[in-house]
């Protein structure tokens, strides 16, 4: 089965999906992971295919510390968020039997996923609903 991971943030969001590729790979499939593009060299050298996502989560930390205003640390987030969404469905495109995404890309993933045709499966790594005893 071809498997696409879908992740995007910093080292901590991408790494753990890593090790979640590798096992998928010995079990027999085909996996690849899209990621911001600083990410590429921990992906494959993980043996697992990189599919590039736009963003640097870094830099956009640093982008809002130098916004002059409320309004500009907003247009810096629509334009990660429109880059990162249009990386997310080129990625897909790019061919899977299955999206496993991170809790961030998820809505990206789940439209992504609803295009194609390719079902979607929430692969978080915290929880995200609340527990019956909650």
């Amino acid at each position: 089965m071809r498997i696409l991971i879908v992740t995007a943030g910093s080292r901590g969001d991408v790494a753990p999906y890593t090790g979640l590729g590798q096992r998928l790979t010995a079990a027999g499939h085909e996996v690849a992971v899209a990621a911001h593009p600083c990410f590429e060299t921990l992906v494959r050298g993980c043996g697992l295919d990189h599919r590039p996502v736009p963003g640097d989560p870094q830099a956009l930390i640093e982008d809002w510390a130098r916004a002059a205003s409320r309004a500009e640390t907003q247009a810096l987030t629509r334009a990660y968020a429109d880059g990162l969404a249009d990386g997310v469905a080129q990625a897909a495109a790019g061919g899977a039997d299955l999206l496993l995404t991170a809790f961030g890309p998820a809505p990206l993933s789940r439209a992504a996923g609803e295009a194609l045709g390719v079902p979607v499966i929430g692969t978080y790594l915290v929880p995200s609903h609340p527990a019956r005893n909650s």
